[in-house]
């Protein structure tokens, strides 16, 4: 807490991503961030990134254009797209944070380059034993139940809040 103003840094401000698990035949593509990057480096995660303000009408197309952006693949190259889960952050001495997940299929494994680090095709086994960024990897999981449950994605969005720990680690996610 800021001891002038008793208020926690940032906590006016807010910022929104999305997260999109895409799979073929038991098989995710994950992206390890790359080493360069500030936040989260070489760590594991789905793919995605920052919505922009003029976005908030239209989270879908929020998604749809960062997955463009990372990995080159179009609308057209995945079917089932849906909004699974809904993730409110409220870490200390961070913005209040909106995580927006998506599941999508690919006909084929494909692999594309991504400017962001490197993608890889992972089986739900081998998650345990990657560094995967901490409520991606407590999400990544339920959103491989959500496709098995639920194929075509008609089910509403889950909603859930993170509870972060006093030096801003995970405690818990509670779903609504």
């Amino acid at each position: 807490m800021d001891v002038g103003t008793g208020t926690w840094p940032l906590a006016n401000s807010f910022e929104a991503f999305s997260l999109i698990l895409l799979a073929h035949e038991q098989r995710y593509l994950l992206l390890q961030r790359a080493e360069w990057k500030r936040f989260a480096p070489n760590r594991w995660t789905g793919i995605g990134g920052r919505v922009e303000p003029h976005e908030f009408g239209e989270l879908r197309a929020s998604a749809l254009r960062e997955l463009a952006e990372e990995t080159g693949l179009r609308e057209s190259d995945v079917s089932q797209f849906a909004l699974r889960r809904v993730l409110l952050h409220n870490r200390p001495t961070a913005p209040l944070t909106l995580l927006v997940y998506f599941t999508g299929l690919l006909a084929e494994a494909v692999t594309p380059t991504s400017p962001e680090g490197t993608l890889h095709w992972v089986s739900r086994a081998e998650f345990g034993k990657l560094d995967i960024i901490d409520s991606a990897a407590a999400v990544l999981p339920l959103l491989i139940d959500d496709l098995a449950r639920d194929p075509l994605g008609h089910e509403r969005a889950r909603v859930g809040a993170a509870h972060f720990g006093p030096e801003g680690d995970l405690a818990r996610i509670v779903w609504a």
